[in-house]
């Protein structure tokens, strides 16, 4: 008739790494006596073995055989039931060979770690970090986060504070670390700090670490200062050199070219006689320079006409009335945005996570009125991650990456028109880190503050 294979009930699990043992009767339903080879069959055969491999039995009779199980410890094999399958193969009756379906619980083991990404940031107002939880066992590990650093100078701010690992994977969880107090101006300052991931089981509990720090430089850099002293002295220079070495020959080469040109202006010399030579087109009677000379004409000259001298004669040589002369001014165009009344507004957004620009904050010029921006300072507190712009509608004026600065003011020497009923739009784009692991993602929450002049029509 052949085997008969009789499993013993054992709720014992296989502990994973090690060595579990369970044992099995083989009865002999045959008439002679049978050799069976024993083996395992399916998945689970490389870590599954019988010993003996073989076993003879008289008719009737049975013999004791044992399952060993060594399943490995790694993620590949996930904690649970496992089916299996037991051929016994009979050699003196091949139909009498029996297949034997059975089950074996494999226990759970936990590995777990946790490390930083970056380890050390250089910042001046605050850092972003990533905390990676990788699971390394073969079920799922629930881990707690915690942050701590020596001298209690940081503050911490996870983005979550519990998180659920599925075996053989990782998880990001975004950490921001703000230093408690702020360095305007020294050396940098290393702040060390470390992040526990904390596993509570009914064994008790298990934590793993990893060390980061922040290097705190100060608000203004040592080289800012080396640079604006820089300036300062090259602008005392340059001052010093117009006040004592410039001005002075400018000056000097002023006075010279002054006396150069009274020189000039002060008339020809005379004749050495002590009278002056004769007006152009003046002509000179024979002897009338030669004092008490034959023929000489000594009566007074004729009186001239001065009728038409200086005056207004036909070809007279006299200057125009000022009187006369008509002075056009023409007034300087204003500067933009100069008239209206002061204005400011502020928008704010809440963009969910998303590759594309789908939140959007809007103001509209009301009609018969323009908008000249003139001043914009964008806000981001929160310290998102993505990319904000400024737009006229659909037309993009400004861009900025939200990483790059928590408060920047923007002001502008020609301000930005805005036109009767033209949108002032602050699009955003939003990006968050979280999103990667599956975790839920915040929201980012720019804001801008804009001011100008409103000018309506006829003002």
């Amino acid at each position: 008739m052949g085997a008969i294979v009789l499993l013993l009930e054992d709720d014992t699990p296989a502990v994973p790494g090690e060595e579990t043992r369970r044992a099995l009767q083989i009865c002999n339903a045959g008439s002679v006596v049978d050799r069976f080879e024993l083996d395992v069959v399916g998945d689970a055969k490389d870590w599954i073995r019988v010993e003996p491999a073989e076993v003879n039995v008289f008719p009737d009779q049975s013999a004791g055989a044992e399952l060993v199980f060594t399943p490995p410890r790694s993620t590949d094999l996930p904690a649970g039931e496992v089916t299996f399958a037991l051929r016994v193969m009979s050699h003196e009756d091949i139909e009498g060979s029996v297949v034997e379906e059975a089950t074996v619980t494999v226990g759970s083991f936990t590995d777990f770690g946790v490390k930083l990404l970056p380890r050390t940031r250089r910042a001046r107002l605050g850092a972003r970090f990533h905390a990676v939880v990788d699971n390394r066992g073969n079920a799922p590990v629930r881990v707690q986060l915690y942050a701590a650093d020596p001298d209690a100078g940081l503050g911490f701010t996870f983005s979550y504070k519990e998180i659920e690992v599925a075996r053989g994977t990782g998880s990001v969880v975004p950490v921001k670390v703000k230093p408690a107090a702020r360095r305007w101006r020294g050396a940098d300052v290393t702040l060390p700090f470390q992040v526990l991931a904390v596993h509570r089981a009914e064994g008790g509990e298990e934590e793993q670490t990893a060390d980061g720090a922040v290097v705190q430089a100060a608000l203004v850099s040592d080289a800012v200062v080396k640079f604006v002293m820089a300036v300062a002295a090259a602008v005392v220079a340059l001052i010093a050199l117009w006040l004592f070495v410039l001005k002075p020959s400018v000056e000097s080469e002023a006075r010279r070219q002054a006396s150069a040109v009274v020189g000039e202006e002060s008339g020809p010399p005379g004749n050495g006689t002590g009278e002056s030579p004769p007006p152009d087109g003046a002509t000179e009677s024979p002897g009338a320079g030669q004092a008490g000379g034959p023929g000489a004409d000594r009566s007074p000259p004729p009186a001239q006409d001065t009728g038409s001298g200086i005056g207004g004669g036909a070809g007279g040589g006299g200057r125009d009335d000022p009187g006369d002369q008509e002075s056009q001014s023409e007034e300087p165009p204003g500067d933009q945005g100069g008239g209206g009344e002061a204005f400011d507004f502020r928008l704010e957004a809440d963009a969910p996570v998303s590759a594309e620009f789908d939140a959007e904050a809007t103001y509209t010029v009301p009609e018969g009125s323009t908008l000249y921006l003139i001043d914009v300072v964008y806000e981001n507190v929160a310290g998102d991650a993505g990319v904000v712009r400024l737009q006229r509608g659909n037309s993009v004026l400004r861009q900025l990456a939200l990483d790059t600065f928590r408060n920047l003011d923007e002001s502008y020497e020609q301000p930005i028109e805005f036109g009767p009923g033209e949108n002032v739009v602050l699009a955003v784009r939003c990006q968050d880190p979280a999103a990667e692991s599956g975790a839920q993602a915040q929201n980012c929450t720019p804001a801008a503050y804009f001011s100008g002049r409103l000018v309506k029509a006829g003002t």
